[in-house]
């Protein structure tokens, strides 16, 4: 749900096709550098611009962009200009972001323009040195480093049943084993096996953590990234479910593993996935939630994007009441199969109240018509549409396999308080004898130490996930399945 609920935020789909880009790698060498910044509602985006000599490329010049709080990294950019007097480029996919700038006669500065579905933003940019450009590197002292005291595997298997081709990374204890494995589940939105975001890889943090102390993990990328087949969008929780499924059978295949012991562990709309899953199959030995939702879509949407937005202090009680009024509307279209046309209008109304006045300035109608026609393209596909109407608590009400319910207080992706309580009261319901719901004070939607909780915090943390939930997850896991005596092996604080 992370990805997904800072697209929708404004409902305006910015730079959003670069989000799930290629690992961070290093700007060429002898590349030049700027930094720029794009004022939106609430939030300024900042981001690093490589420009590098190619006797190759039109013009001479190749571009890659680096957007840290987006998750982009060494993103390819086309149409490229640089000279000492201006410099342009854009995405290399149609309708994306256009930046162009002139440079003024220090040539240290650069003002200019993003321009994306007939939007215009304001742009300004500071030539960087090689020293000052590597200080924007993210510093992520969590990040494993090897050696790796365990096995590491690039596996791949299939799920059958959807015909799709998986490919992931097992990590298993030293040691003869059998051990306790866990099947790690993704939130929403094309994430690779690490739920890479903003140069934090969580669940490479999790699954190293565990595996130092006699639990494999296996996590894997997500539909149509890396080395899996099939589309997110074209798909939905059920067949999430099935991909998890089929992970949990790949792992009953490898002798070190047992096979009574094996779990799921979902983030977010992971959290989703996971009690799908177990309560198709006896396989399933325990699920893991972390903000995990106990109401249905449209409500924690609602929820959220509330939240979301008063965190960005960009709008009156007046202002956000009526955004709140145009997202209900929305919403129930897409929910009620609207006609087009009336979707349409609802999407209009609704960017006209975020944007407010900038509205009328920002494009006319025509452009706001195309900018809504990029959001209701992904609203309607079958993995919106399904996360919208889907009720989490007739599926909670049949789990009844251990259960570890975790969520951060300062959630607002995930509410804690609401969606907790409708765990437990499912849970409850099901009779389920062994279920744990913890609210962690101070933490947020990804399980960093925060302050407000708002995304525009992620980036800026160092911590990728708190040391005392992966110490709780472990604890947890070892009492019912593994050897509850072993105290856990603090994993090495290392910088990236």
């Amino acid at each position: 749900m992370l990805r997904r609920a800072l697209s929708l935020l404004l409902a305006i789909a910015l730079l959003a096709v670069a989000s799930y880009a290629a690992p961070p790698k290093a700007a060429p060498a002898g590349a030049e550098h700027w930094k720029g910044a794009i004022a939106l509602p609430g939030v300024e985006l900042t981001f690093t611009v490589h420009f590098s000599k190619d006797d190759a490329a039109p013009g001479g010049w190749a571009a890659t962009l680096d957007i840290p709080m987006q998750g982009v990294a060494g993103a390819m950019m086309k149409d490229v200009v640089y000279t000492n007097k201006e410099l342009a480029f854009t995405f290399a996919v149609p309708g994306t972001p256009v930046f162009k700038a002139e440079i003024d006669e220090s040539g240290r500065t650069a003002s200019g323009t993003l321009t994306q579905a007939g939007q215009t933003f304001p742009l300004t940019l500071t030539r960087q040195t090689d020293e000052e450009a590597a200080a924007n590197t993210l510093n992520r002292p969590q990040n494993p480093q090897p050696p790796f005291p365990y096995e590491v595997r690039e596996v791949k298997f299939r799920n059958e049943i959807d015909g799709i081709d998986i490919a992931g990374t097992l990590t298993i204890p030293n040691g003869a084993g059998p051990f306790p494995a866990v099947v790690m589940i993704t939130g929403s939105g094309p994430q690779d096996r690490d739920e890479s975001l903003m140069g934090h890889r969580p669940f490479w943090v999790i699954a190293d953590y565990l595996s130092r102390n006699g639990i494999a993990v296996l996590r894997c990328d997500d539909r149509g990234v890396g080395g899996t087949g099939g589309n997110v969008m074209q798909s939905t929780s059920e067949n999430f479910a099935l991909d998890a499924l089929a992970g949990v059978a790949h792992l009953r295949t490898i002798d070190r593993i047992d096979g009574g012991k094996i779990g799921l562990m979902g983030h977010s709309e992971g959290g989703i996935v996971a009690p799908l899953a177990a309560v198709q199959s006896r396989d399933v030995a325990f699920i893991v939630l972390l903000a995990g939702t106990g109401l249905p879509g449209h409500e924690i949407l609602r929820l959220q994007t509330r939240l979301l937005v008063a965190s960005a202090g960009a709008f009156t009680d007046e202002q956000l009441d009526e955004m709140m009024a145009r997202h209900t509307a929305l919403t129930q279209a897409i929910m009620n199969e609207s006609p087009p046309a009336e979707q349409l209008e609802a999407m209009k109304a609704l960017m006209r109240a975020q944007l407010g006045e900038a509205s009328e300035s920002a494009m006319d109608d025509n452009a706001l018509g195309q900018a809504a026609m990029q959001q209701l393209a992904q609203m309607r596909s079958p993995w919106f549409r399904y996360f919208l109407t889907y009720d989490p608590r007739p599926t909670l009400r049949k789990v009844t396999c251990p259960v570890l319910a975790l969520n951060g207080s300062l959630d607002l992706q995930v509410p804690a308080d609401e969606n907790l309580e409708e765990i437990r009261k499912a849970l409850a319901e099901a009779g389920n004898a062994d279920a744990t719901i913890t609210k962690l004070d101070g933490l947020n939607h990804l399980f960093q130490h925060a302050t407000t909780g708002s995304p525009a915090e992620y980036m800026t943390i160092e911590e990728t996930f708190a040391p005392e939930v992966l110490e709780l997850i472990t604890k947890w896991i070892q009492q019912r399945f593994g050897a509850a005596a072993t105290e856990p092996e603090a994993a090495p604080a290392t910088a990236q």
